[in-house]
């Protein structure tokens, strides 16, 4: 789901705060330098005067086509600034400063704090783009419900405990090689199995460990894919850019959706290029494989089988059993 306009200017105004305290405290800096190091004030006042005094004769000799001259006159001011830098890096070095104390410090050294590297939407944005969704969503308050630490046992059945410690091990290790492999899942079996909270499991330890991750439901997607526009390439990939750059995608519940071709086209569309980025994903369905295949198409199907591990699930509907067992 896209940002709403709200929510973009939450972000942007972030940014804005954020350049507002990198220059106060850049000022702050070179008060502190100014008043230890008089020799750096006078350098950077010189620095100003050689760089108007330079744009004055270059301005001049512009009007007399001097080209010449002009080059002798950057080159002898390219050369005074670098002296003037030395000396200035060697003061703050020799008072115990780092040389690039006075530069302006950002806190995303990639966008400069701006959200953008050119036009694109820097990593940072992303971020905070898939926290704000998150947070809209709920999502935030299932991941502190359904993670590693609150995994149980006692809520599987006997088939469920003799296959779900492979599972379990199997989802550790994605997570724990995931900066490495770029590996994607399919999960698959009957409702209730543990799908979605093992899904929950693998986002809740990759977004502590800084990773973007955003999850849909199918209902979520198609609806997506549906929504007016959503076939202008412009409008779909604006909208849609965290489906491809995100670390980490999972599609939950597919299946329970009303596909169509035009929707399963754009599944395969989304699930090709995430693989070719290598970005993990993670499919989850009630579907068997074969249901899978014929509901959405060989290309589909084929993209997984070959490039997803497939994890089967089994047993009876924990949830069922759960609500059986509180109105016992």
């Amino acid at each position: 789901m896209p940002l709403t306009n709200k929510q973009y200017d939450s972000i942007m105004r972030g940014y804005d705060r954020r350049q507002y305290q990198n220059y106060r405290e850049q000022c702050a800096r070179t008060d502190e330098i100014y008043q230890k190091i008089p020799r750096i004030r006078e350098i950077d006042e010189t620095v100003s005067a050689s760089s108007l005094q330079h744009a004055e004769q270059i301005f001049s000799l512009q009007e007399t086509h001097a080209v010449e001259n002009r080059s002798f006159v950057l080159n002898d001011l390219k050369d005074r600034l670098d002296a003037l830098r030395e000396e200035k890096e060697s003061l703050l070095v020799h008072a115990g400063y780092s040389a690039d104390y006075l530069d302006m410090h950002y806190t995303c050294p990639d966008c400069q704090d701006t959200g953008y590297i050119g036009r694109r939407k820097c990593r940072c944005f992303q971020k905070e783009e898939i926290r704000l969704l998150y947070s809209s969503s709920r999502l935030e308050t299932v991941l502190n419900e359904e993670n590693f630490s609150t995994l149980s046992f006692e809520v599987y059945d006997e088939e469920q405990k003799a296959a779900m410690p492979a599972i379990i091990r199997l989802c550790r290790d994605f997570v724990d090689s995931f900066a490495e492999t770029h590996k994607s899942l399919h999960f698959y079996g009957p409702v209730g199995t543990g799908k979605t909270f093992l899904s929950n499991c693998i986002a809740r330890e990759l977004l502590d460990k800084g990773y973007s991750v955003i999850y849909f439901t199918a209902f979520q997607l198609f609806e997506l894919f549906s929504a007016p526009g959503y076939a202008e390439a412009e409008v779909r990939m604006q909208n849609h850019e965290t489906l491809l750059e995100s670390d980490l995608l999972i599609l939950d519940d597919i299946g329970t959706e009303l596909a169509n071709t035009f929707t399963v086209s754009r599944l395969f569309q989304i699930l090709n290029e995430r693989a070719l980025r290598r970005k993990s994903t993670i499919v989850s369905t009630n579907l068997s494989p074969r249901d899978f295949r014929d509901i959405y198409s060989e290309r589909i199907f084929s993209r997984i089988t070959s490039s997803y591990t497939l994890v089967k699930f089994c047993g009876s509907d924990i949830r069922i059993r759960k609500k059986i067992s509180r109105s016992g």
